[in-house]
């Protein structure tokens, strides 16, 4: 009897330590759900914040345009104008307006900057010419002169402006800085507008005394938008459709354009792009997606047409 006593003892506290076992089971497990389930909601709103595409805001850069044909002779194409052939285009204007944006808090007609600059007591009347210059700074951002789209850091840049009342089709300024000579060349610049140019040799701007300012400028009355001849339409994002209004074949059609900053009410890069079109037959229209065209952040400046395609 006591034999069978002790027996139901121990059997009753193994059933004792297997009920604690599958508690603690329980436990634990009740734990991980609880784990997967906060893992779960804590992924959930991180993948709100994530965009969709990782990429959508990606710029993509194309240097087509540096193998630009170019001209001495201002009434066909100034040396800062590139031609791209019916390129792929780019998000470079996109790039290009953030990275300016930095220099003017408002109408770049209406800004002077002066800082670190001592020689030229800004604004400045370029002697001979209708130019002023209305500032002399450094920039961070895309090189756009030469067509490369590089990104480059504290290369001096002039904010230029046409205070004349005629058309300027090109326009080479320098400027000394301590010994060193400083070039700026812009094309296409409207009466009345401003523009920031990059230095063509890209160099970093320093504090110093500037000096010996001077122009030559090429001028016209008006820029010509062969509106007869021509019809051009935006059709999309970086697409735009040329229409021939005639009843004969044009041999070419050169299109120009440049980079525009509508809140800032300036011109960015002295650099005129162009796209060219060859045989456009009479009544027809071509599609083109120029390389550096992007709707709302580039203007036509000029469309000539022309009696060959070469």
């Amino acid at each position: 009897m006591k034999s069978s006593g002790r027996k139901r003892k121990k059997r009753s506290k193994s059933r004792k330590k297997i009920k604690l076992s599958r508690k603690l089971i329980i436990l634990i497990c009740c734990i991980f759900v609880i784990i997967i389930v906060a893992a779960a909601i804590v992924w959930s709103r991180a993948s709100e914040q994530m965009p969709a595409d990782p990429l959508e805001n990606e710029t993509v850069n194309n240097a087509s345009d540096s193998d630009a044909e170019k001209s001495q002779d201002t009434e066909k194409e100034s040396d800062t104008d590139k031609e791209s052939e019916n390129v792929d285009g780019n998000n470079s204007g996109q790039d290009t307006s953030e990275s300016i944006a930095g220099l003017d808090s408002g109408a770049a007609s209406e800004t002077v900057l002066q800082e670190g600059v001592q020689g030229l007591t800004l604004p400045y009347n370029i002697p001979g010419s209708g130019l002023v210059v209305r500032g002399i700074s450094s920039y961070d951002g895309i090189y756009l002169e030469d067509g490369s789209d590089e990104n480059i850091s504290g290369v001096t840049v002039m904010l230029l402006q046409n205070a004349g009342e005629t058309e300027v089709e090109y326009a080479s300024v320098s400027v000394n800085r301590d010994g060193t000579p400083l070039q700026f060349e812009a094309s296409a610049l409207p009466a009345g507008a401003t523009v920031v140019v990059q230095e063509k040799s890209r160099t970093p701007f320093q504090e110093g005394n500037y000096t010996d300012c001077s122009a030559n400028v090429a001028e016209v009355n008006e820029f010509d938008m062969a509106d007869e001849q021509i019809q051009i339409e935006e059709t999309g994002e970086q697409e735009i459709t040329v229409t021939n209004l005639t009843d004969q074949k044009i041999p070419a059609v050169r299109i120009f354009y440049k980079f525009y900053m509508e809140d800032e009410a300036a011109y960015v890069g002295g650099i005129t792009y162009t796209a060219k079109i060859t045989n456009l037959d009479a009544g027809a229209s071509q599609t083109i997606t120029p390389s550096h065209y992007l709707k709302g952040s580039s203007k036509i400046m000029m469309v000539r047409t022309y009696d060959t395609a070469d």
